[in-house]
């Protein structure tokens, strides 16, 4: 999705703050939970020819009646609505966490505690329900034991993947790693902050093509071509990023794909959020939002009708992206003593208009907030 085209939720709790040693001061106003980076011309067509030919992370393509329009689209894992030998999917996830520096002195580093908790956000993202499987339940309906977005994509497709559908079996698991951590030393130029509700710490903010050209720069030289098989997610903590100008605040994550070496590569930015400056969103609710959409559209090019002028979106927009419109509606989930905070996401069948749905309790999303499919934009 382009940021450009919505308007964002109006959410800031959080007062400017002024700049010291020439770092700018941001305040947020609204919030994104998408960005699409710029592409050059040979970016922009390569995905879309790579998934069938380059190594990539497990995908499947399937077209979609919607009414009299047909819809190609991509996903990860394995095709749902064809019977599988073998239905279940995992993919390698490299989780990088980015240490932000800036010419004050001020430093964010997912790996160490800061005031807003008692454990680090690296510790508290690896152990949270997005890599932590356990059962679960949507409106009291056993969905199985999984990840949440492995639950989300069974809960969705549940007409299929409950005890007596074609893929009883079916996952799409994510196989955790912990990488060494990219380390920035943010020109002051495109270095911002502000106060937070939590604790003594600072929200940082950096422009977000800097920081999409350093990530994708890491993925190249240090990741290298290999890792176009696997899902690398690089996790900030209580930093957001903002487009251009510092009054133009704040994306929050979001997950994109380019070409790497001649072969498709997805990745996703995500924030864990401690800040307490964002309502309706918390520790790992960027994280479900993120990975959830990336499962959903990995490439970024799903196309649907036009919806909008609800969740994130002002405006309309057409793609399969499962969080926009849900953006700020979360769940909590208790896991190991810590409650976390994730976001309820679309199902296919609200963006696809299935009648009845496909989604489990006949529900149009996971937690039953949507119970018809997406109004006309």
């Amino acid at each position: 999705m382009l940021v450009s085209a919505v308007a964002g939720i109006p959410l800031g709790t959080a007062p400017a703050l002024a700049g010291t040693a020439g770092i700018g001061k941001v305040t947020v106003k609204h919030v994104w939970l998408d960005w699409t980076p710029p592409r050059n011309s040979a970016q922009a067509a390569s995905p879309s020819a790579q998934t069938a030919a380059s190594p990539s992370i497990p995908m499947f393509s399937a077209t979609v009646q919607d009414g009299s329009s047909t819809f190609r689209y991509w996903m990860v894992g394995k095709s749902p609505f064809v019977a599988q030998t073998q239905p279940s999917t995992t993919v390698a996830t490299t989780l990088i966490p980015v240490v932000i520096r800036f010419s004050n002195g001020d430093t964010w580093d997912p790996r160490v505690i800061d005031s807003c908790d008692s454990q680090s956000a690296l510790t508290r993202a690896r152990n949270s329900p997005i890599f932590v499987a356990q059962p679960w339940k949507f409106g009291g309906t056993s969905v199985g034991t999984g990840q949440y977005i492995d639950a989300f994509q069974r809960g969705q497709f549940y007409r299929q993947t409950n005890p007596r559908g074609i893929n009883p079996g079916y996952h799409v698991k994510l196989a955790l790693k912990t990488h060494a951590p990219l380390v920035l030393q943010v020109p002051t130029a495109d270095a911002a902050e502000s106060t937070t509700g939590c604790g003594t710490h600072k929200l940082g903010a950096v422009e977000i093509n800097y920081l999409d050209s350093q990530i994708q720069h890491y993925i190249t030289a240090t990741l290298g071509p290999a890792t176009t098989t696997t899902f690398p997610l690089f996790l900030l903590d209580n930093v957001v990023e903002y487009i251009g100008s510092t009054g133009n605040c704040c994306v929050l994550g979001y997950h994109s794909a380019f070409g790497n070496a001649g072969q498709l590569q997805t990745y996703g930015v995500s924030m864990y959020d401690n800040s307490r400056d964002f309502q309706g969103i918390a520790d790992a609710s960027i994280m479900a939002h993120e990975v959830g959409e990336w499962m959903n559209d990995p490439i970024g090019i799903n196309p649907t009708k036009p919806w909008g002028n609800i969740g994130q979106v002002t405006g309309c927009q057409n793609n399969l992206e499962v969080g926009d419109p849900l953006t700020g509606t979360g769940i909590t989930d208790t896991l190991n003593g810590k409650k976390y905070h994730l976001q309820e996401l679309a199902f296919f069948s609200w963006f696809y208009h299935s009648r009845p749905s496909l989604g489990v309790n006949g529900w149009f999303s996971s937690n039953g907030t949507f119970r018809t499919s997406a109004a006309p934009c």
